[in-house]
Order: C-alpha cells, then sequence, then structure tokens
C-alpha cells in the first residue's frame, strides 16, 4: 500500500472513529462487494462513518 494510500486510510478511520462516537454505536458488521477489504478502502470506511453519522444520538432524542 502507497504512503499516499496509507495517509488517506488513516484519515478515514479516525472519521469513522468520531462518527462511532458520536453515534454511540458499539458495535457493526461490514462487508464489501469487492475482492478487497473494506477496512483496507478509505472511500468504504468512509462511507460507514457517513451512515453512523445519520444515526441519531439518543440521549438527544426526545421520548414520548
Amino acid at each position: 500500500m502507497s504512503p499516499e494510500l496509507q495517509a488517506e486510510l488513516r484519515e478515514a478511520w479516525a472519521e469513522l472513529t468520531e462518527a462511532a462516537k458520536a453515534s454511540k454505536v458499539t458495535n457493526f458488521h461490514a462487508c464489501t462487494r469487492t475482492a478487497r477489504h473494506w477496512t483496507e478502502d478509505p472511500a468504504a470506511v468512509r462511507a460507514i462513518a457517513a451512515t453512523l453519522r445519520e444515526f441519531p444520538d439518543t440521549d438527544s432524542q426526545q421520548t414520548t
């Protein structure tokens, strides 16, 4: 893996870590349709981060 791709992957994982903390997700499962594992693909890692950002923080939701 090139140094540029490694740097991009580190940045993507940082985004995913922050998104997971904000959503309070503690576990998830992901897979890919390509031969490349999703954990090694910055675009896939960022896509999961974007999905997690769509989940609201349950502490901030009002229940009726």
